[in-house]
């Protein structure tokens, strides 16, 4: 993509010498008259470099140069000047001017030199933006599920419990294991197993409300973060979520695989006011829906035999492929018991 060029300047003369130069480089050119002008024509065009005179009216191109790295902009500006003195290019420069040139440009290669390096420079500033947004991302993404590591989620629980304190808004934070995960790699090996784990996450991911996250705890153990959710909002997640895992079905190698989860839920404040204790809350419940039979979920809290586990519906009949000794696709690893 050809970079973008501002040149400002009052005078159409040296408007036209500086955008035929410049074009002829291969930049694409924006011209405007005046430092009002201008600022419109930056802020609609986005330009990588701006050149500008200094003395025009309506707004002069010192006023141009305060206004743009007023605005928080990064890109450069060359100014030039036909009535220069040391005072104001001491100015310009302080307010952030990349260069400072004086006209007439009797050689215009001095120009092009200039231009060229203030771009060298803002393309090495935007691949060094891009590398450190891809190290961000890889600081805080499970590079097998796409979803946020647990480093994240240790940043993540302490944002939110600050933020619930000082709002005094409950959260929910749910612990989700996928049952029986032990069999799908020993039945298909780990690749297998990848495959199982990686669709999950997508699905959990499409599933989610926008304001939730989704996190890879560890191993086949995903957590989830619900802020500003009651009993109430959690649950009605929660089983929309349970519906589209129950009905999920992932084709590795010719077979067709099926698989359920587990899920144990802690709220803010009603089960822990601390990070480690919420943890082990919904942990806790997590276990507590293994034992009754995986394929559930607990809710932390709840009181009274069997209260907050939710029967699952009939399991439909089972459609995979055979596999050795007569036992079929298995639905799963995980917690084992």
């Amino acid at each position: 993509m050809e970079e973008k060029i501002l040149v400002v300047d009052d005078e159409a003369d040296i408007r036209h010498l500086l955008g035929l130069t410049l074009e002829s480089e291969g930049y694409t050119i924006i011209t405007a008259e005046n430092g009002q002008e201008a600022l419109a024509q930056f802020t609609h065009h986005c330009p990588d470099l701006v050149v500008t005179d200094i003395k025009m009216p309506t707004q002069d191109g010192v006023a141009l140069l305060k206004a743009i790295k007023a605005s928080g902009s990064e890109v450069d500006i060359i100014m030039l000047t036909g009535h220069s003195d040391e005072g104001t290019a001491i100015e310009c420069l302080r307010h952030g001017a990349y260069d400072y040139l004086r006209k007439p440009l009797d050689e215009i290669e001095i120009l092009l030199v200039s231009v060229e390096r203030a771009l060298q420079k803002r393309r090495l500033e935007l691949q060094n933006d891009a590398l450190l947004r891809q190290l961000e991302e890889l600081a805080m993404t499970d590079p097998l599920t796409g979803l946020y590591n647990y480093r994240y989620l240790q940043k993540c629980l302490d944002t939110e419990i600050i933020r619930a304190q000082r709002f005094a808004h409950p959260f929910c934070f749910v612990m989700l294991d996928i049952d029986d995960f032990k069999r799908v790699n020993d039945t298909f090996g780990h690749v297998g197993g990848d495959a199982v784990l990686k669709a999950l996450s997508d699905s959990i991911r499409a599933t989610l409300r926008t304001c939730d996250s989704a996190y890879r705890y560890g191993g086949e153990e995903l957590s989830i973060l619900m802020p500003e959710t009651s009993r109430d909002g959690a649950l009605v997640a929660i089983e929309r979520l349970m519906g589209v895992i129950r009905s999920q079905r992932v084709v590795y190698d010719r077979h067709t695989i099926q698989v359920t989860v587990s899920m144990g839920r802690a709220a803010y404040p009603a089960q822990a006011e601390e990070k480690t204790a919420l943890i082990r809350c919904a942990d806790q419940a997590l276990y507590a829906a293994k034992r009754a039979g995986k394929n559930r979920w607990v809710f932390a809290g709840d009181t009274g035999i069997g209260s907050g586990i939710q029967e699952p519906p009939p399991a439909p009949p089972r459609r995979g492929r055979p596999l050795r000794g007569g036992r079929y696709s298995p639905p799963g690893r995980g917690r084992n018991e």
